[in-house]
């Protein structure tokens, strides 16, 4: 579809994004992603300041991990993993939500890379399976309930963040139906203040059950009530084929998010990934429904979790030194390496 033309119009990331050595000296339009955001690769490559460090490596911070749990709307316990930098904070909060049969356990690199950049990463292990489904819009609630946790637990000394849980910086983050759910609690909580979704699937509630009130399309149905910065990261290998259909079918994959955006919004389209490239183990059991890619896992991965981090440190930090690694020089580096493609919408 025309999400796929990220060769050609991903706001210019193959071309004006890449004008470097002409346009890009204005330092004051750094960050227009159409125009000469990128001058990175020219003066400002002689300023120390002008791009942050690579995101995809290791942060400088210290963190600690554990488990807890919180009590959601329906008063059951639902256990939580906790990546927790050191220091005082407060810390901007990550709410990191797994994908379907996965659990906390397949992102564990996730929280330890976030947690060593400065974010308090959450990761709820949300109930539901094949067996025992769980609605989409409960999960939604549960997600909220944490938020409520969150809010509440960050203001005191007591439970699994401390105090330093910055709660008026909450960032929801997911993998598959954990972006999904993430977006649909995006559509009616003002309290996230951005979204990353990982190859996000807006799937309802399986082949026998398909869109119903409980498991609701999000896009293009509710994405203009998602109104803050959205990145949706994913890859196209399995938009078709697998075993029992499609792992990320292209018609309800993170491109038709993009499309349907309506506040700020970037795209990335990460080359010969599958839709398991993204977890720590990509091999696992419940993984081999998905048809391999030709990517190496482990590139792929440490590209996502940059740019998540990327993402964070300019749009919940407003660090725009870290701009480069989303819409400039060095994510038109990954596109001539043949990594990734992006494109940009709605003013990101």
């Amino acid at each position: 579809s025309d999400d796929d033309d990220s060769t050609s119009d991903d706001d210019d990331s193959t071309s004006d994004d890449d004008d470097a050595t002409s346009d890009d000296d204005d330092a004051s339009d750094d960050d227009d992603s159409t125009s000469d955001d990128d001058d990175a690769t020219s003066d400002d490559d002689d300023d120390a300041t002008s791009a942050g460090p690579d995101p995809s490596t290791a942060g400088p911070l210290a963190f600690t991990s554990g488990s807890g749990s919180f009590s959601s709307f329906d008063g059951s316990s639902i256990p939580i993993e906790t990546y927790i930098p050191s220091g005082a904070g407060p810390f901007p909060v990550i709410v990191f939500s797994h994908g379907f049969q996965l659990s906390p356990a397949d992102y564990v690199s996730w929280g330890e890379h976030l947690a060593g950049w400065g974010y308090l990463t959450v990761m709820p292990d949300l109930p539901g399976s094949i067996i025992i489904p769980v609605t989409h819009v409960d999960l939604a609630a549960h997600l909220g309930a944490l938020l409520d946790d969150v809010v509440a637990r960050g203001a005191s000394v007591s439970g699994p963040y401390g105090a330093v849980a910055d709660s008026s910086a909450i960032t929801l983050a997911g993998h598959s139906m954990g972006g999904k759910v993430s977006l649909l609690l995006a559509s009616q909580d003002a309290r996230p203040v951005a979204v990353f979704g990982i190859d996000p699937v807006d799937a309802g509630g399986g082949p026998l059950v398909g869109v119903t009130p409980d498991y609701p399309s999000v896009t293009p149905e509710l994405m203009p009530q998602v109104t803050v910065p959205l990145v949706l990261l994913g890859e196209t290998t399995n938009s078709t084929g697998g075993l029992g259909g499609a792992c990320a079918p292209a018609a309800d994959n993170f491109q038709q998010y993009f499309a349907d955006a309506t506040s700020p919004a970037l795209e990335i389209d990460v080359l010969g990934a599958n839709h398991m490239s993204f977890l720590d183990n990509p091999f696992c059991l419940s993984c081999l429904a998905c048809p391999t890619g030709t990517d190496d896992p482990a590139v792929s991965r440490a590209l996502a979790q940059g740019r998540l981090v990327a993402f964070l440190k300019s749009f919940v930090d407003g660090d725009a030194s870290f701009d480069t690694w989303l819409t400039g020089a060095e994510a038109s580096d990954d596109v001539s390496a043949g990594l990734v493609t992006w494109q940009t919408a709605n003013g990101f």
